[in-house]
């Protein structure tokens, strides 16, 4: 590809916006003028490719979009889609040796969750109405498809989070797996694994704010650590580590690569076997490697990067933490996001039906 939307942007997300029309191109030059962190703008892309290629393949021009086109894109996506996602491969020349790149599709079904699903509306919502509001659209079909539409029932799930004694399990099973392993040969893959699972439950942060971490964003003060993580909205906190993920991470930064790094991943935290910058889904995959390991029961087994964010919020409250200092750690913009774990860890309550042994 020769064409570039934005250096901003990751080349794979160029190739799909480069493929909308020019209209939809300048919303995502404002998403950039917005400093929008760059993974809103690649989900906002993700969501944008599948609503246009559900329109190409019903013939459906933009300006033709009505509420009825709407219904159907979302009956269609209803429980679970394809997403097609552009990779590239580095493949050495068997002659010259020399390294080429190219570009391949790959196609993967994804589920759509309740979450996903009120995103993508969010996604389109944004869209149309910035389309209205540049005079490309008249009206807005979104605002009449969602009149027409019956509203979901707004169910709130209880998060779901390990106890002290699961989390402990989990780090624990770094070192197990790896003891099982007749070769050790990549030692600094075992530190970086436990540095990121004690990053998780010592900080909170998203993976999205893990895997964007450089060697700057560490801040050495005498005989502690703190780590600078970027939020959402471009917003910064300072956190304090531990002394366990201290020393968890200063582990892995004396096994860390330093050769054959390629030159833009070089200042990357955390580093894949490739040796360039881990990825949101890498994580995912290390992190069930070892909730399998760990053998958590049924309830954790489906344990993800969000859910590890979950625990430190509740082994927090539950040792009295205010909530206010809890907003601050996991960067939450408003304090009724973070009163959801208040409902898990009301002592209150659970001491009010204890005291039912008392009258029965």
């Amino acid at each position: 590809m020769s064409e570039i939307f934005s250096r901003r942007l990751p080349e794979s997300i160029n190739r799909i916006i480069l493929r909308f029309p020019e209209d939809v191109q300048e919303f995502f030059l404002e998403m950039i003028s917005a400093d929008r962190s760059k993974q809103t703008i690649a989900n906002y892309a993700y969501d944008f490719s599948l609503f246009f290629d559900y329109l190409e393949s019903k013939g459906v021009a933009l300006e033709d979009v009505d509420p009825k086109v709407l219904k159907r894109f979302f009956r269609h996506i209803e429980n679970g889609y394809e997403r097609t996602v552009h990779v590239k491969i580095h493949k050495k020349d068997p002659v010259t040796g020399e390294i080429q790149e190219h570009w391949t599709e790959r196609k993967h079904y994804r589920e759509n969750s309740r979450a996903g699903k009120q995103r993508k509306r969010a996604s389109i919502r944004s869209l149309f109405r910035y389309l209205v509001k540049t005079h490309f659209l008249a009206r807005d079909p979104m605002e009449e498809y969602e009149d027409a539409s019956l509203r979901a029932r707004n169910l709130k799930k209880m998060p779901v989070f390990l106890t002290q004694e699961e989390a402990m399990r989990l780090i624990q099973a770094v070192s197990q797996y790896y003891e099982k392993q007749k070769r050790r040969r990549h030692r600094w893959y075992e530190e970086r694994d436990r540095a990121m699972i004690l990053l998780f439950l010592n900080t909170g942060m998203r993976v999205s704010e893990l895997v964007g971490l450089n060697l700057n964003s560490i801040q050495s003060d005498r005989d502690s650590l703190h780590i600078i993580v970027l939020g959402k909205g471009g917003k910064e906190r300072m956190l304090k580590l531990n002394r366990t993920a201290a020393e968890g991470l200063q582990a892995y930064l004396s096994q860390r690569p330093r050769e054959h790094v390629p030159a833009e991943h070089q200042h990357a935290l955390f580093l894949n076997k490739n040796r360039t910058r881990m990825s949101r889904k890498g994580v995912g995959e290390i992190l069930r490697k070892y909730v399998r390991e760990a053998n958590l029961p049924p309830k954790a087994a489906s344990i993800s990067p969000h859910k590890l964010r979950h625990t430190l919020a509740t082994l927090l409250l539950s040792n009295g933490e205010n909530l206010r200092v809890v907003q601050e750690i996991l960067g939450h913009s408003s304090i009724q996001t973070t009163q959801i774990y208040t409902h898990v860890i009301n002592s209150e309550k659970d001491g009010a039906l204890d005291r039912l042994n008392e009258l029965m």
